[in-house]
C-alpha cells in the first residue's frame, strides 16, 4: 500500500532525513513559532511528542516540569522518558497542562485516537500545540509525486486542518489559533539563508498555501446550569397566624354596636 506507515522506521531513514539540510531548516522555523507560544502558557506539566531529536524550544517554557514521550515510529530512533502506545497513555486523566505534538499526526497510524488520548490527559483550559503538513501545499505536491516511497518526509498521512478541526471539536478542544509557515519549503531558493528569510517573511500568510500548519487548541469546560425544582402552592401564603372566620366576624360585631 502506498505510504504506509510503519509501527517503526528505520533509524537509517530517520537519521538521514534529520541529517537534510531542508529538515534542519523547517526545524528551525517550527522552533521559532512553537518557542514563542510556550512563553505565554503555564502550568505544571508539559508533554511533548514528535520528530525534533533536541527540542531545545521546551526550554522557554513557562511549565515547572516537561517531558517527552515516544511513540512507537519513534522506537530506537529518539530520546525520551518514557514509550507510550497511540491509544493508551500511562497518564491520569486531567494531569497535563500543555500538550505537543510536532509531526505526531503526520507519522501515526490512529491519529484520531491520539487526538483523544490528549484531550483526556489535558486539564481543563489545558493547551493542545499541533504542528502538522499541509496536504494541500507545495509540499503535498510533492508527495503526490513520491507516492510509492518509503522515505521520509513522504511517508507520513498528513492530517488536513479541516478534518483536525472536526476531531478537536468531538473532544471539546476549541481552536485558538492556526498559522501557516514554511511556505516554499522544502525548495531552496539560491541559499538556506535566503529561503529562511522568505519563509519568515510569508509566515501566517493565509491566502498562500503553506506547507506546514501550526495550530493551537484550548479544552474547554462546560458550565453546569443548576437545575431549580419549582415549588407549586395549593394556598397563598402568608405570614401572619390565621384567624377563624367566626371570630372576625364576632370582632366586627361588637365594633359596630360601640
Amino acid at each position: 500500500m502506498a505510504n504506509k506507515i510503519p509501527q517503526e522506521i528505520k533509524p537509517k531513514h530517520y537519521s538521514d532525513w534529520l541529517n537534510d539540510a531542508s529538515t534542519k531548516r523547517l526545524l528551525a522555523l517550527e522552533a521559532e513559532w512553537l518557542k514563542s507560544w510556550l512563553k505565554q502558557l503555564y502550568g505544571c506539566h508539559l508533554s511533548y511528542s514528535g520528530i525534533d531529536p533536541s527540542p531545545r524550544f521546551l526550554n522557554y517554557s513557562r511549565t515547572q516540569h516537561q517531558f517527552r514521550l515516544g511513540l512507537p515510529w519513534a522506537y530506537q530512533v529518539t530520546n525520551c522518558d518514557a514509550r507510550i502506545e497511540e491509544a493508551a497513555w500511562p497518564l491520569p486523566s486531567e494531569s497535563t497542562d500543555v500538550i505537543v505534538l510536532q509531526h505526531a499526526l503526520d507519522l501515526s497510524t490512529q491519529p484520531q485516537k491520539l487526538i483523544k488520548e490528549a484531550s483526556r490527559c489535558l486539564v481543563p483550559n489545558g493547551y493542545l500545540l499541533v504542528v502538522g503538513f499541509n496536504p494541500y501545499s507545495l509540499w503535498g505536491g510533492g508527495r503526490l509525486l513520491n507516492t510509492f516511497s518509503s522515505k521520509l518526509p513522504w511517508l507520513s498521512r498528513p492530517v488536513s486542518i479541516k478534518r483536525l478541526q472536526d476531531w478537536l471539536s468531538l473532544v471539546d478542544l476549541k481552536v485558538e489559533q492556526v498559522f501557516n509557515c514554511a511556505h516554499t519549503w522544502p525548495l531552496l531558493l539560491g541559499s538556506s539563508e535566503l529561503t529562511q528569510r522568505v519563509d519568515n517573511v510569508l509566515a501566517g500568510t493565509a491566502w498562500l498555501p503553506a506547507s506546514v500548519y501550526l495550530l493551537v487548541a484550548r479544552k474547554t469546560v462546560a458550565g453546569l446550569t443548576p437545575i431549580r425544582m419549582q415549588r407549586r402552592h395549593s394556598i397563598k401564603e402568608s405570614f401572619g397566624i390565621p384567624v377563624a372566620a367566626s371570630s372576625m366576624q364576632q370582632t366586627i360585631d361588637m365594633r359596630n354596636k360601640e
